[in-house]
């Protein structure tokens, strides 16, 4: 460790950081793969969850593990600045969490509206009762259309925020093994 640059909390910080974005374009290219595989071939929305999450913990581990070893191959910091980085990256876990939730968001809403709107059959349907129903019953139809939608949208939100809460309780306890590894390269 003699030879290596004691660097700051900010520019370790920074390198962390960096090296998350990095490693995490490469292993998000091999998640969206075996995501792809365990969608086709898993029925269990459940069980597809569960797996999803365990696989994103595993590459959050590996992706900050490779950011770790790149930014302290050359530089090590001081034990005391290892609070102000790990008070960094959870910050930045936070506002990366609530951005990607935000985003899986706005998403799942426009996939759902997206699909009904483009359904050629539900289209279809409607015309022909628009012309056997009367507008009452046609109103009552809308309703419960409406009602099954909102229905639909809020399982899927709860889906949603039960997925994303777990994740990002995976991310937080992932700094905690991190916070490990960092220890290994402070003087």
């Amino acid at each position: 460790m003699e030879n290596k640059e004691v660097a700051t909390a900010k520019k370790i910080t920074q390198e962390l950081i960096g090296g998350w974005f990095l490693y995490g374009i490469l292993f998000g290219i091999v998640y969206s793969i075996i995501n792809a595989l365990i969608i086709t071939s898993i029925e269990s929305l459940f069980l597809k969850t569960i797996i999803v999450i365990i696989i994103q913990g595993i590459i959050s581990v590996l992706i900050w593990k490779c950011s770790t070893q790149s930014t302290f191959k050359k530089r090590t910091m001081s034990y005391n600045d290892v609070p102000t980085v790990m008070r960094n990256l959870i910050i930045f876990t936070i506002v990366i969490c609530i951005i990607s939730g935000l985003y899986n968001y706005y998403n799942i809403n426009n996939t759902i509206d997206k699909s009904i709107d483009s359904d050629y059959q539900l289209q279809y349907t409607e015309k022909s009762l628009s012309r056997i129903l009367d507008s009452e019953q046609m109103d009552k139809y809308n309703k419960q259309k409406e009602e099954a939608i909102a229905k639909v949208k809020s399982q899927v939100y709860i889906y949603f925020a039960i997925t994303e809460i777990s994740l990002t309780a995976v991310y937080l306890l992932v700094l905690i093994i991190e916070k490990k590894e960092i220890l290994k390269y402070v003087e």
